[in-house]
């Protein structure tokens, strides 16, 4: 029976840390812990069914080339953030993106990444456009 607790909580325990791996960026030096969203897959789970998000956690989205780039909030339950950066890292805008919504908000213009963030992070961090964004 012990053996079969120790084997659950191990098993438990490499499931949940499957779930995310931080990968460090910056922005204005101001330091974040992100998922990365390449794969199809990645981008559209996105943050769905996720409670919380720390202040300093996030989603990248990474395309191959530069597009127009539409984001929405199916089954994501915290409100976020979401800044379009162009190919050269620069930051196009920042969208407020509300929980559960089917609307579609979209880059104005070509985007190769997009950056989802806790609601407000942007703006309590003085981010402004053209910050660059920096992939350590």
């Amino acid at each position: 029976m012990i053996k079969l607790l120790f084997l659950f909580l191990l098993a438990s325990k490499a499931l949940s840390s499957v779930d995310k791996q931080c990968n460090s960026i910056s922005i204005e030096k101001e330091n974040l812990c992100v998922e990365l969203a390449i794969s199809q897959r990645e981008k559209s789970k996105g943050l769905m069914y996720r409670k919380d998000l720390s202040n300093t956690d996030g989603m990248l989205f990474i395309w191959k080339n530069e597009g127009r780039r539409c984001m929405w909030m199916k089954n994501t339950y915290i409100p976020l953030d979401l800044g379009f950066f162009r190919e050269d890292l620069t930051l196009i805008e920042v969208r407020d993106l509300s929980p559960r919504s089917l609307e579609s908000v979209c880059s104005s213009e070509p985007a190769k990444y997009a950056l989802e963030l806790p609601n407000g992070w942007f703006s309590s961090h003085n981010i402004e456009n053209n910050s660059k964004l920096v992939i350590n």
